[in-house]
């Protein structure tokens, strides 16, 4: 029995979906982001609670690792303070980090999804 192999029209339209559905969650987080810093803005007091993350990556190639450094520095509110190539490794600040587990792991889906995008899909093997 040969293997079912994906033409390629199928896997374009399934890298399609891979780019809107990424391109749809970082604008909803970008423009969350966005309302939370003006709020803090806007309003007396402070809600921040600053910290710093060590976040091992996934990504190993330059592309994987600067896009994903260039994606977590434009969302108001976070900042990559410094990234290493060996292991792959960003340390990144966060404004409203009162949870550092739960800031890297919002941070650790972006990457995930990233990721989705930027890698070929996996092919199961027969």
């Amino acid at each position: 029995m040969t293997p079912l192999v994906p033409s390629p029209l199928s896997e374009a339209v399934v890298r399609c979906g891979r780019v809107l559905s990424f391109l749809f969650y970082y604008s909803r987080r970008f423009l969350h982001a966005n309302a939370v810093v003006a709020w803090e803005i806007a309003t007396p007091g402070s809600g921040i609670a600053p910290a710093i993350v060590k976040m091992p990556l996934r990504s190993t190639s330059t592309l994987e690792i600067v896009a994903l450094a260039h994606l977590i520095t434009l969302t108001p509110g976070t900042l990559v303070l410094e990234v290493q190539q060996d292991p792959p490794t960003l340390y990144v600040h966060g404004m409203h980090a009162a949870d550092p587990q739960r800031f890297l792991t919002t941070l650790r889906d972006l990457e995930d999804r990233l990721l989705g995008v930027l890698r070929p899909r996996e092919r199961s093997a027969a």
